[in-house]
């Protein structure tokens, strides 16, 4: 299931490194040239003010520290025959919606049209400009679309560290557009991804996407101490618009990025009324640094 591409490029083979950056981590991996197994995985933490994701201002403050992490990683995870790189973006650095139409033109350029005007009630900055990828299904009588759109300056400020670095950023996604794609298709769930100063939640059922919703968390909210006391007062209500406005209540609820005490593990589905459990991975339980990563190659 793809959910997100920032840009349309055919990639074969896929590339070699996949990288995925939060506000605060920069995370890579190696894939085996010949079978695309994973053989290297490496992980940095950003010094602090590196990075400030928002598609309504500069995002990368400081380039060099941004760079040099990049590099770090790259002489741990060893040499590539190839320079291309998949480049999974922060949350919160675009903006990652659901549509509703009655239908859709069939031609691409009007299709962009209408989605680009519906975009510019709901995102604070220039959409005409704005890089824009969207997925498209049935949804009843009429169409649904998952949009993620973010102005192209923001993308280049995260391409060019790289390209310094000697690699071609070809794909370039989200991080909550590549860890939907490790929800397993069912009844309705509830995505619910901590990273830095952001949680994103997503309503998903038989595979498609009926809700995304992101918040900004406040300063000192999110800690391992106080994560789920604080972020509960978010989910709760995300929750109850899901029931009212969908029709259909939450019966699972995925976590990835929060540090859960066994007592809280225990409590939350009485609390909300339905099954939880972690976001999963092929290596264990998935990390808020590096979902984007591991949803990205469950297709690719």
């Amino acid at each position: 299931m793809l959910l997100s591409r920032l840009k349309y490029l055919v990639m074969d083979p896929p590339p070699l490194l996949v990288f995925e950056i939060t506000d605060r981590t920069v995370s890579g991996v190696r894939r085996n040239a010949k079978n695309f197994d994973v053989e290297a995985v490496s992980s940095r933490e950003l010094p602090e003010g590196v990075l400030d994701p928002s598609p309504a201002r500069p995002n990368v403050i400081k380039p060099d520290l941004l760079e040099q992490t990049i590099r770090s990683i790259l002489d741990e995870l060893g040499a590539v025959r190839r320079p291309d790189v998949a480049l999974i973006l922060p949350d919160s650095s675009a903006r990652l919606t659901v549509l509703d139409f009655d239908q859709l033109p069939r031609d691409q350029k009007e299709r962009m049209r209408l989605i680009r005007w519906r975009l510019k009630k709901t995102v604070p900055f220039d959409v005409d400009q704005a890089s824009i990828a969207c997925q498209v299904w049935p949804a009843g009588e009429r169409v649904a679309a998952l949009v993620a759109v973010t102005p192209p300056e923001v993308v280049r400020q995260y391409e060019a560290p790289f390209e310094n670095a000697g690699l071609w950023p070809g794909f370039v996604s989200l991080s909550m557009a590549e860890t939907l794609n490790l929800l397993p298709s069912g009844k309705m769930t509830l995505l619910a991804k901590r990273s830095g100063r952001s949680l994103s939640m997503a309503a998903v059922e038989k595979g498609i996407v009926k809700m995304v919703r992101w918040v900004e968390l406040t300063p000192g909210q999110g800690r391992a101490a106080d994560s789920w006391a604080d972020i509960a007062g978010d989910l709760y209500p995300t929750m109850m618009y899901v029931n009212d406005s969908l029709g259909v209540p939450v019966t699972k609820l995925v976590v990835c990025g929060f540090d859960l005490s066994a007592g809280e593990a225990e409590r939350i589905p009485a609390e909300f009324g339905c099954a939880v459990e972690p976001l999963r991975t092929p290596r264990g339980h998935a990390s808020s640094q590096d979902a984007g990563i591991w949803g990205y190659l469950s297709v690719h």
